[in-house]
């Protein structure tokens, strides 16, 4: 087998010297031979190609196309820089396989194969399907997919599971102050208005006692969810935690309007997600919907801080209004739904 094998390498981030070895065929053929594979490591690969499919801040996604005798295989592997939460990552998505999350089920996570702590390197199984973003933005119908989303969420906020980690109401708060404090320090023409909102949102955190905790995504939006017509897959669960499940599904609406607008079909979509949402999870408290807005609330300023103040995006003036005016009207309709 020659280098010549893996293809689309040259305009692969080499910002660490461990990834450029993470694509190439010998380091595979490595792979194939622990016990971590269901296959048999005197197989030989016929072709073998290795690309970038995402780099965020210090993670990049690779997927790797394998070609057997009589069969290709589709797998991803991640990689991050001196961070450990991949060992988290792979653990809970063991435990979730382990609950009802595996390929039995029409509500999924992918097969985690194997996590190299020195590498700081995860693979797993490359999920059938396509991204719930991609759904969206092709303008058809996205309510089956949206149900299905929906549904996966349910089941997560369901399940007696325990993960590592809890995000208190004591964390909710401070994010908030997190968010304002940049958002301030960014637009300070929008002082009023953004102490304004953030006096409401804390306050309406504030006023009712912590919501019992459970297992939550952390990241919930339409790129992490892969959908098909028989299976939803779900990916990317670093933020996984304890946590209050309203957040969820108000961080999910919040995305899912930033990245693709208020229109009649994104927010008949939404609307069908929350609807879904409590039909498979009816036993929750009254003021559930409340929190779900206080969060989606949240979720805009959370936006803002993390384009324009991690990732130090350019801000368009007209988007940032139209995010604090979808803000306020969370925090109206909070109000309105009184404790």
């Amino acid at each position: 087998m020659t280098q010549g094998m893996v293809d689309g390498l040259d305009s692969f981030p080499w910002d660490s010297p461990f990834l450029q070895g993470l694509t190439q065929v010998d380091f595979f053929r490595d792979l194939l031979s622990t016990q971590a594979f269901d296959r048999d490591p005197h197989e030989g690969i016929q072709g073998f190609e290795a690309r970038t499919m995402k780099k965020h801040l210090r993670k990049t996604i690779i997927e790797y196309i394998v070609r057997f005798a009589n069969s290709t295989k589709h797998y991803i592997g991640i990689y991050r820089e001196s961070d450990e939460r991949l060992e988290q990552v792979f653990s809970i998505l063991k435990t979730l396989r382990s609950n009802g999350f595996a390929e039995d089920s029409k509500l999924t996570v992918p097969r985690p194969i194997l996590h190299i702590p020195a590498l700081s390197f995860l693979l797993m199984d490359k999920a059938d399907g396509e991204l719930l973003r991609e759904i969206f933005e092709r303008k058809d119908d996205p309510t089956p997919y949206v149900r299905g989303a929906a549904q996966w969420l349910a089941k997560l906020h369901s399940s007696k599971i325990r993960l590592d980690g809890v995000k208190s109401r004591r964390d909710e708060v401070a994010a908030s102050l997190r968010f304002t404090r940049a958002a301030l320090w960014l637009f300070p023409r929008l002082k009023s208005e953004i102490e304004s909102i953030s006096d409401q949102l804390i306050g309406l955190q504030e006023a009712h006692p912590p919501r019992p905790r459970r297992p939550i995504h952390g990241d919930y939006h339409a790129r992490n969810i892969i959908a098909s017509p028989e299976v939803t897959t779900v990916i990317d669960l670093e933020e996984a935690r304890m946590g209050d499940p309203a957040f969820d599904l108000g961080y999910f609406v919040a995305q899912t309007k930033m990245t693709h607008g208020t229109g009649q079909t994104i927010t008949q979509a939404t609307e069908s997600f929350f609807q879904e949402y409590l039909e498979n999870r009816p036993s929750i408290q009254d003021d559930f919907a409340q929190s779900v807005a206080v969060f989606e609330a949240q979720t805009y300023l959370q936006r803002i801080y993390h384009a324009h103040y991690l990732l130090d995006q350019k801000p368009n003036l007209d988007q940032i209004s139209e995010w604090l005016n979808e803000c306020k009207k969370c925090l109206q309709k909070a109000s309105d739904q009184g404790p």
